[in-house]
């Protein structure tokens, strides 16, 4: 008995000597304190040694077993991974989305985007911004106007363009001067491009501020005619014009800007009907301000359009008298005049507005008329006058925000004096009206 009694105490004594030591052992077991903000699901757990151990609010719970922790940890991490993923793929989702539905023919990085050839530089657009814009209506005229009679209309004049300027880059420059001197006689009707009239009087593109300098009718037939074999009797001339001419920009450079459509054509083209109608390349500031007034235009439109001078050409016998009075002579750069005599053999021989940046819509222009360059007089007299100087200035700084206004005003010129509703008809061909 008295053996079973020491051996019992050794025991006792072997254990209160290990217990002490057995718990210090296992310290990550006893954490020391919790980190916790309400507003997360995360609890950072210090152990000793500073051992960080990761864990959710909800395991903080004393659970059964740890055997039973185990699950329930594991199947609360799969479910907010399964969870995540579909949040992260519904989110993946929706913005391939935007990027397809705002997939605008110029954003800022390079690419062919609806059919537009490498060579055109893009820009980015705002699809937050432009998904809440509505579309604009201007003058009875209004964006997406053949949205759902004729889809695939501005896509096929588009198609058009690109073709013609792959082959002949000038027509960028040359379609744009056919829509203004439509549009500043007798409106934006698409008359410049008829080739006969029922009164059979002499037409517009006759007149001598037209004649040989305008260009781009074939083209013009050229895409009337699919989009008669696609859409009869929708698309009007006038629209036509319109729409190309802003292609013609964005193929130089310009960034795409929307254009309203609705325009229905005229059935008059008179001669007579230019004179005092366009503007003139010895016409005084006052002169041009004045015709722009009357179309609904002000300077800063004046100021904005004449940048399309970026592009094109001008005629020797547009500009090549200023070198023959000394007064006009001392505004043409000494260098720019030298030019004009070496290059203009003959009144039709031609010059570039732009020598340096000849197919691209860029500020370089307004840079040059601040340094005489300009080649017509109308041009360079906008460096002169106190009501268009500071624009000239202030776009030869700002091609961006040059690029802004260009769209708008384009807009305004191209609802000058419109037929629209049941008014004119929506001409067959371009070249002749509807019998």
């Amino acid at each position: 008995m008295a053996a079973k009694v020491g051996i019992f105490a050794a025991i006792l004594l072997v254990c209160a000597i290990l217990s002490p030591l057995l718990a210090s052992s296992f310290p990550n077991h006893r954490p020391e304190f919790l980190e916790h903000d309400s507003g997360k699901t995360d609890v950072t757990i210090h152990g000793d040694n500073n051992n960080v151990v990761h864990a959710n609010v909800n395991d903080i719970a004393i659970p059964c077993s740890n055997y039973e922790t185990r699950n329930e940890r594991s199947l609360k991490e799969k479910k907010k991974k399964k969870n995540k993923n579909k949040k992260n793929k519904k989110e993946m989702n929706h913005h391939e989305h935007d990027f397809e539905a705002f997939n605008f023919e110029h954003p800022q990085i390079e690419g062919v985007r609806h059919g537009y050839p490498q060579v055109f530089p893009e820009h980015n657009v705002d699809p937050i911004t432009k998904e809440h814009e509505e579309p604009e209506i201007l003058e009875g005229l209004r964006e997406g106007f053949y949205q759902n009679t004729c889809p695939q209309a501005e896509e096929i004049i588009r198609n058009g363009l690109i073709r013609a300027f792959q082959n002949d880059s000038t027509i960028a420059a040359a379609i744009p001067r056919l829509f203004l001197h439509d549009c500043f006689v007798k409106g934006c009707d698409g008359s410049i491009l008829l080739d006969t009239t029922p009164t059979d009087g002499k037409i517009e593109k006759l007149s001598p501020s037209n004649g040989i300098t305008v260009k781009g009718f074939e083209l013009i037939d050229e895409i009337k005619a699919e989009l008669e074999e696609n859409c009869p009797g929708i698309v009007s001339c006038s629209d036509v014009l319109a729409y190309l001419s802003r292609d013609a920009f964005v193929a130089s450079g310009l960034p795409h800007y929307e254009v309203s459509g609705g325009r229905r054509d005229g059935m008059e083209s008179r001669v007579e009907n230019v004179v005092g109608n366009l503007p003139l390349p010895d016409d005084t500031v006052d002169q041009m301000i004045q015709l722009f007034n009357r179309k609904g235009l002000n300077a800063e439109d004046l100021v904005v359009l004449i940048g399309a001078h970026s592009i094109g050409v001008a005629h020797c016998f547009n500009f090549l008298y200023r070198m023959d009075t000394p007064e006009k002579a001392q505004m043409v750069d000494p260098r720019l005049g030298n030019v004009m005599k070496f290059t203009c053999t003959g009144q039709m021989s031609t010059i570039a507005f732009d020598a340096t940046t000849q197919y691209k819509m860029d500020s370089v222009f307004y840079k040059q008329l601040l340094m005489k360059k300009g080649l017509l007089e109308s041009d360079q007299a906008l460096t002169q006058d106190i009501r268009t100087r500071g624009l000239v200035q202030r776009f030869s700084n700002d091609e961006v925000g040059w690029f802004n206004k260009f769209g708008v005003a384009m807009n305004k010129l191209g609802a000058v004096e419109v037929l629209t509703g049941n008014q004119g008809q929506i001409r067959k061909q371009c070249r002749a009206v509807n019998l």
